[in-house]
């Protein structure tokens, strides 16, 4: 198993013999508007190319349809013969784009690889109004290698499910700690907020994934590109060493790092 995280959620994956690429996110730097008023978005480049990305890439995976996930760029330049592996609530609209849709409902097998839809959970209380359908997966294969790919949730019972039905050797996991503000947020025509909501995990909760399940390693995502997150990599690293989680059990990686996992 091989990952290499590009930017935000999107993250190549050599697994099972085929090559992965989850939430594609193409836009250039600072080309759409800010989600806390912060800063436009993406706040940094890519760390490569485009067809660097795209390249060896046999499906893409889809966890939901916000723009940080899959963006105008990205339709533009996947090929339109490359399978999009999605939820079933986006199953239309990626079809309406051209990509041939291949909906997971429970779970399916593509060549040798079994793929599990879990639930997600993009928040809670009056921001799950607008977020809409997410979802994680689970893919298995052959030698027992088992990945899970969080999708955006917070620390919850159905995350704790996921871990403790698959047992998986590494979880993907989102965990910049983004949030809405009640000042500041892009729902304001459809809900008003008298709080902060965070929308994903921050370190605490990743601390909390990591004690859950004690012998899965952890990879960070979804840190370092957006202007509402809370978390920043150096944040988090000197947060779990504080807390005496063993260096070997978690990877904080930078934009365009690989890591490679031996097979068990």
């Amino acid at each position: 198993m091989k990952i290499q995280l590009v930017r935000n959620a999107t993250v190549k994956i050599y697994f099972g013999g085929k090559v992965w690429l989850v939430d594609p996110f193409f836009a250039n730097e600072r080309s759409l508007p800010p989600f806390a008023g912060k800063a436009e978005n993406p706040t940094v480049p890519l760390p490569i190319s485009i067809p660097e990305i795209l390249e060896d890439v046999d499906y893409v995976m889809i966890t939901h349809l916000h723009p940080d996930h899959f963006d105008e760029k990205a339709q533009e330049e996947i090929p339109k013969s490359v399978p999009f592996v999605i939820q079933k609530a986006d199953s239309e609209k990626i079809k309406t784009f051209g990509f041939e849709a291949i909906e997971i409902q429970h779970e399916r097998v593509l060549d040798n690889v079994r793929i599990s839809r879990v639930d997600a959970q993009h928040g809670e209380g009056e921001i799950l109004k607008v977020m809409g359908d997410v979802s994680g997966y689970v893919l298995e294969d052959s030698k027992n290698e088992v990945l899970y790919i969080t999708g955006d949730t917070i620390w919850c019972d159905k995350v704790k499910r996921t871990v403790d039905k698959f047992s998986p050797n590494v979880v993907i996991c989102n965990a910049g700690g983004n949030v809405f503000l009640p000042e500041n947020h892009p729902f304001k025509e459809y809900i008003s907020l008298d709080h902060t909501h965070k929308v994903i995990m921050d370190e605490k909760q990743v601390l909390q994934l990591l004690n859950h399940k004690k012998d899965t390693t952890v990879v960070t995502v979804h840190i370092g590109a957006l202007d509402h997150e809370t978390v920043s990599r150096k944040e988090l690293r000197q947060f779990l060493k504080n807390n005496d989680v063993c260096g070997n059990r978690y990877h904080v990686p930078e934009d365009g790092e690989i890591i490679k996992f031996c097979s068990h």
